[in-house]
């Protein structure tokens, strides 16, 4: 519960001053105003702040504009304030009753709305507002809706001068203003507007909090929509909000929508990423021409090799759905150019040349001849294990399938007439349908 101010000896009223039968605008023991001002002076400077108080009261209650003694100028009761709001937060500071601690806090607060008040042509507002927000964040847990207190103080330095608040302290203030806004849902038009008013000044990292900050605050895709696309009306080209609208049309599974902006984000500003993710939302609607085009793109542009034998395996999938396993096996040679242990290339390599076999008999029956190829297959699955320990159990699974279909003793020995360990050529002499496989396996 709060208390009477009284116990300081004062009992300030919002911005008037104070209560006339609490407070006495005359130095104590009748001496001679600059003498009591310099006892003042005296123990604020030896940081005696009590006593200080005892003899620098009466300024509070008289508001002197000058003091007899002092050249004109040299005085100003505006500094005087800046010291006892220091004085009335340190003692009350180090209060142990919680009351006493309350009513010296209450004090200074009214002190700073005083100064606001009374000397706004003598302070920097701006300066001030930063002051008081700053004693109220430090403060907080003495002081009712304090933190509140603080974020409305920054707001209106933010006011005064938006670059100053947006750069100052590395971001500081800019950034506990939008956090707070983005915790209260009724002000989300607020939040926008003060980011807008910002992003001209923010360095790089505000910017990226920024976006972090709205994506917090419009959680839904619907709202991020409804906002990246407003602002995108106001700015057509800005790839922030585009990439933004683009990210809330694949949240809704809005494909057409996606993919036409995710076109414009590639046709203003053409990179590795927009080109791959360009080639992968084509593929996943099972557009294959315009993937495989996207991802040769996206080949060009790899920062990596890691990348390049990645995208080299998305080419050979894009290939065997055209159809064209010759072109998807290339795809699937390059990546093991660059890696040659890498065992999901020979699994591909192993798939693309069962795939062959379907292809070829897709309209006659299976010949001794087509089942030579399976022993290619399994070469290859097998070699992907021997590479690569992690596609062991996705080559045992498809092992014993394959190894069913290979050619049986009767046509080994006596429809191929083959040998036991013989080599064997799988191209066109087997079939010219296995002309661009041109692998050689061995018989078993």
């Amino acid at each position: 519960m709060k208390v009477l101010f009284t116990i300081l000896g004062i009992m300030l009223i919002g911005a008037s001053g104070l209560k006339a039968q609490d407070c006495n605008p005359n130095p104590p023991q009748s001496m001679q105003e600059i003498a009591a001002y310099s006892i003042f002076q005296g123990n604020y400077s030896n940081g005696d702040y009590p006593f200080a108080l005892r003899y620098g009261r009466w300024m509070l209650c008289k508001k002197p504009s000058e003091i007899e003694g002092i050249p004109a100028g040299r005085f100003s009761l505006a500094s005087q304030y800046n010291k006892f709001i220091r004085i009335y937060t340190d003692i009350g500071l180090s209060k142990s009753d919680p009351s006493e601690r309350e009513a010296y806090l209450d004090t200074a607060q009214i002190l700073f709305s005083e100064m606001l008040n009374d000397f706004s042509e003598e302070v920097d507002k701006y300066e001030l507002l930063q002051r008081r927000g700053r004693f109220y964040l430090e403060n907080y847990n003495y002081i009712e809706d304090g933190l509140q207190k603080a974020y409305a103080d920054f707001e209106a330095m933010f006011g005064l001068d938006v670059e100053k608040t947006t750069t100052l302290a590395d971001g500081y203030y800019i950034r506990v203003m939008i956090d707070n806004m983005s915790r209260d849902d009724s002000r989300k038009s607020e939040l926008i507007e003060t980011i807008d008013a910002a992003t001209p000044f923010a360095n790089p990292d505000i910017l990226a909090f920024f976006d972090e900050m709205l994506n917090d605050a419009f959680s839904s895709p619907e709202e991020r929509l409804e906002f990246c696309g407003s602002k995108l009306e106001e700015n057509p080209n800005s790839l922030s909000d585009l990439q933004c609208v683009a990210d809330a049309y694949e949240a809704l599974n809005m494909q057409a929508e996606l993919i036409e902006t995710l076109r414009k984000i590639h046709e203003l500003h053409p990179t590795f990423d927009s080109a791959l993710k360009l080639a992968d939302v084509e593929k996943g609607n099972a557009k294959y021409s315009d993937a495989a085009e996207f991802y040769l793109e996206a080949l060009e542009k790899a920062p990596s090799d890691q990348h390049k034998k990645e995208i080299n395996i998305d080419l050979s999938d894009v290939y065997v759905s055209l159809e064209n396993l010759q072109r998807s096996k290339k795809f699937i040679q390059d990546a093991l150019a660059i890696d040659s242990e890498y065992g999901l290339a020979y699994l591909k390599l192993a798939a693309l040349y069962g795939q062959a076999v379907t292809k070829c008999t897709a309209e006659r029956k299976l010949e001794a001849f087509d089942k030579v190829v399976y022993w290619v297959v399994i070469d290859y699955l097998n070699r992907a294990k021997q590479v690569d320990r992690s596609t062991t159990n996705t080559v045992n699974s498809q092992l014993a399938t394959y190894e069913a279909v290979t050619p049986s003793t009767e046509d080994k020995f006596f429809t191929l007439g083959y040998e036991q360990g013989q080599n064997v050529k799988v191209d066109s002499s087997l079939d010219s349908c296995y002309s661009w496989i041109n692998e050689t396996t061995t018989v078993r």
